[in-house]
């Protein structure tokens, strides 16, 4: 077992500092209608970069036309609305783009288990958890478990010590092999693109384009009721 510790300098902690502000203007209009939004990746982590991505999602299938609302009071207009399905077994997903590096998402059917468990595997936080200045353990897409501590944080390498990083995410092991033969699977075939990414224009919903879609998809009726 090796761990390998990084300190963070003040250009590091100004860096996370505002991206977690930004993080957390997004999250008050979704938090205060009680959604439940979460941060996940290198924000809930630490470790971030410059080009660091600010991912919130919502866990559950919610109202795509309250939520712009709710927004909208804020102030916040999304740049571009997009339906992904990353592969014919995932649901698929809207995305409100707010800007290159930032999107607010979530599922338009029900997640299996498995897929909530992704988010969870990557470092995951509410919002109270972010106003609290909350850190978590989580793997990042290189296989390290990245490990908060007050000066920065501690890398663990995943594949070759998946007992001990399960019992600190507090996942099965299982769960975590898992994930790191999808992932490891991914870097060796590279980046193929997602299955379907389409732009959903302003006088329709994501609903309406998702029930489009089931209407003449097979396998996404398939998909669906593979829920547990």
């Amino acid at each position: 077992m090796s761990y390998r510790e990084v300190v963070y300098d003040e250009l590091h902690w100004r860096l996370l500092r505002d991206l977690r502000e930004k993080a957390l203007r997004l999250m008050k209009p979704l938090a205060d209608h009680g959604l439940n939004p979460i941060i996940y990746g290198s924000i809930a982590r630490g470790d971030v970069r410059e080009d660091s991505d600010i991912d919130i999602f919502i866990q559950y299938p919610v109202s795509s036309a309250m939520i712009e609302l709710y927004l909208q009071e804020y102030g916040v207009e999304p740049m571009e609305r997009l339906l992904i399905q990353a592969t014919p077994s995932h649901v698929p997903k809207a995305y409100l783009v707010i800007d290159e590096l930032t999107s607010i998402s979530f599922p338009l059917c029900k997640l299996r288990r498995d897929e909530i468990g992704f988010y969870k595997l990557a470092g995951q936080i509410g919002y109270e958890e972010l106003k609290a200045d909350l850190r978590v353990p989580g793997m990042n897409k290189q296989l390290i478990l990245i490990i908060p501590t007050p000066r920065g944080h501690e890398e663990l390498p995943v594949e070759h010590n998946v007992e001990e990083a399960a019992k600190i995410l507090g996942v099965d092991p299982a769960t975590l092999r898992n994930r790191v033969r999808v992932l490891k699977r991914r870097r060796e075939l590279g980046r193929t693109g997602v299955y379907r990414k389409l732009e959903i224009q302003r006088d329709k919903t994501f609903e309406e384009v998702f029930e489009e879609l089931l209407a003449r998809d097979p396998a996404l009726r398939r998909r669906l009721r593979t829920v547990e």
